[in-house]
């Protein structure tokens, strides 16, 4: 007992060295490639790992020698291959498979081949990791750190490239008084350029015209807009959020085509065009329904700087007021 006893420090250390911390991973990258070491950390450490980066030649061969020293349960080689592509290594001591993938057509000194390569290789991580929800249990040397156990069970967070750009198609009804109300069709595009500001351009019209009773007839008026404007995002959408509010603002050029109809309805009077610059804040909710696809729902109230009107029998017919109201929904689709 006494010999047990002493030598259960050394016992316990050598297993403490061995164990690796909770998602440690070894990236070893060519030393002409510093800057595309950082981009690749920076990958893995969004995921949850924590990540030992060495600059020297990748040895696939060594990777798994050097990941025990480094207490790491994984290990990630990135080097140039004979022909000056790109190869990624990746040992995983918990499933017990290395993966390997070339890029080809790229080089280790490109600046552009560090995000490509970044995600390259986590997605290779994630490949290998999903044995872990296998029904057999993991064939490796280690049981799955936290972090790992949960990039194989939920692989949706691992980080996808941002999107930026949204196009979409939207129906609903615009109001504006004196005028009975009409259907409207609109087509809606919008552009991240911060965090939380989005630039945003539509273009809608009027399906069916509204009326209005003028005298012994009837004046029948479609409007047209198109609409540009910055959107600030108060609930950004994100990859695993399924709710999007934000709160619009943007000019407006309002165009009106307006007839003037009789009593007799086989009368009709010359068409006259009018038009108004206009400004709108509307509210831009969504709810996401798959992945990239979501459902909108936009109700927004629009000024017109004037109002407009035409000259009828020698005197002046207002056709729209200086406010309306519209409220649109449709689907959305992120690109």
């Amino acid at each position: 007992m006494i010999w047990l006893a002493a030598l259960w420090p050394l016992v316990s250390g050598a297993a403490h060295a061995e164990a690796p911390s909770a998602g440690h991973i070894l990236l070893v990258v060519d030393e002409r490639a510093v800057a595309l070491a950082t981009r690749v950390s920076a990958e893995l450490e969004t995921l949850g790992f924590s990540v030992e980066a060495q600059t020297r030649e990748p040895n696939p061969a060594e990777l798994a020698i050097a990941a025990r020293q480094a207490s790491a349960f994984a290990a990630i080689g990135i080097g140039p291959t004979a022909e000056g592509n790109v190869e990624i290594t990746v040992l995983d001591r918990v499933t017990g498979k290395t993966l390997r993938r070339e890029v080809l057509g790229r080089s280790l000194e490109d600046p552009t081949t560090r995000e490509l390569v970044a995600l390259r290789a986590s997605e290779l991580l994630r490949a290998s990791l999903m044995e872990i929800e296998a029904p057999h249990p993991p064939r490796g040397e280690l049981p799955p750190p936290p972090a790992a156990a949960r990039i194989a069970s939920a692989p949706e967070t691992l980080r996808r490239p941002e999107r930026r750009l949204r196009l979409g198609v939207e129906g609903g009804v615009l109001i504006a008084p004196g005028l009975s109300a009409a259907p409207l069709l609109q087509g809606t595009f919008g552009a991240r350029v911060l965090g939380a500001l989005e630039l945003g351009v539509t273009v809608g019209s009027q399906l069916t015209p509204g009326e209005r009773s003028a005298g012994v007839g009837r004046i029948e008026s479609t409007a047209r807009w198109l609409s540009v404007g910055p959107k600030l995002l108060l609930l950004p959408r994100r990859e695993a959020s399924r709710v999007a509010l934000g709160i619009d603002a943007t000019f407006t050029l309002l165009g009106l085509t307006a007839s003037g109809f009789a009593a007799d309805a086989g009368y009709r009077g010359a068409s006259h065009f009018v038009w108004s610059p206009a400004f709108t804040v509307g509210i831009d909710s969504k709810i996401r329904i798959h992945k990239q696809l979501w459902w909108a729902l936009r109700p927004a109230l629009g000024f017109a700087t004037r109002t407009l009107s035409l000259q009828a029998d020698g005197r002046e017919l207002k056709l729209w007021g200086r406010p309306w109201l519209w409220c649109a929904t449709g689907l959305e689709v992120e690109l």
